[in-house]
């Protein structure tokens, strides 16, 4: 059964020439390693955090408990994004994530699922 369904939009230029301290408040660091590897940093950047808010909304949460840091998104050998969280929460549900970016947008999607 679906337990919360979360969706987010960001600008990227939101990203763009953001001091390392903001990044390394809201990123990983494993997180921010990804994204300076890869052409488009600031595209890989707020579509990551798309991710993280679609995560908190589909939780019901948002931004408290649970801060951006908290959550690392990740890709499989296929390129498939995925949600980590680095902090325990009392149910963690299976967990469904959809990513999308252009020049100017990214999106993410989520849908929690009853584990």
């Amino acid at each position: 059964m679906i337990a919360g369904i979360g969706v987010d939009i960001v600008e990227n230029r939101r990203f763009s020439n953001k001091p390392r301290g903001f990044l390394e408040r809201i990123f990983t660091d494993n997180e921010l390693l990804e994204g300076m590897d890869r052409r488009g940093e600031v595209e890989f950047l707020a579509s990551r955090f798309a991710a993280k808010e679609a995560f908190v909304k589909a939780l019901g949460t948002g931004f408290g408990k649970i801060q951006p840091k908290d959550i690392e998104i990740r890709e499989d050998s296929l390129g498939r994004p995925s949600i980590a969280l680095l902090k325990e929460i009392p149910v963690m549900p299976l967990v469904h994530l959809s990513i999308s970016h252009e020049k100017e947008y990214s999106v993410a999607m989520v849908v929690l699922e009853d584990a």
